[in-house]
């Protein structure tokens, strides 16, 4: 009963406590930090990313959540933020790994299983990737050709996926590759154009 008592006392503090700092304003100051240093990130992203791309008018409902350098690839990974779908752009070292000759040729599905089989020990590893369909879409002021793709990867909590694969060209010249993906049955082709289409 003393133990009892004294959980309700407690309780009844903390409440009056955090009752008092809603008062004071201190709930919404806090809010307001989290709510700057999140917007805050997304224009250091933007900032350290325009020399690729320009992401200043993309929506809210999506966000950039990194910018990575990776062993000379340069990744910028996107996310749909009601759907958890992710835009992964990649500007390869190598600018030959995949280029959109290749996603419109016949051979693409032997280079899909040749970079699998490439990178099958490596941190994520994809057991399988089937195409399954082609097409174009606009975006990054350009047509994309891609490749729909469904995935089965071992190494994550989520094993099948599904999305697509395409190609690019940055003003410079260079390849970009363009990945968006979800979990299977997840996935949308309209979030996806809809966010490389405000890409420039």
């Amino acid at each position: 009963m003393k133990g009892c008592f004294s959980f309700i006392i407690k309780t009844i503090i903390a409440l009056l406590v955090f009752f008092g700092l809603m008062h004071l304003g201190v709930i919404d100051f806090i809010k307001e930090k989290i709510e700057e240093n999140n917007s805050s990130s997304q224009e250091r992203i933007m900032e350290k990313t325009k020399d690729i791309l320009d992401f200043s008018q993309i929506g809210e409902e999506y966000s950039l959540d990194k910018n990575l350098k990776l062993l000379k690839n340069r990744m910028i990974i996107a996310e749909h933020n009601a759907s958890g779908q992710k835009m992964i752009m990649i500007v390869p070292k190598d600018d030959a790994i995949l280029t959109k000759a290749d996603i419109k040729s016949d051979k693409l599905q032997e280079k899909v299983d040749e970079a699998i089989n490439k990178y099958k020990y490596k941190v994520v590893r994809i057991d399988k990737a089937e195409v399954t369909k082609r097409g174009e879409f606009k975006g990054i002021e350009q047509q994309i050709p891609y490749a729909r793709i469904n995935a089965n990867i071992s190494s994550l909590p989520v094993k099948d996926m599904e999305g697509i694969l395409g190609v690019a060209e940055l003003k410079d010249g260079k390849n970009l590759i363009v990945i968006s993906v979800n979990e299977k049955g997840k996935y949308s082709q309209i979030i996806t154009e809809a966010f490389y289409g405000q890409v420039k």
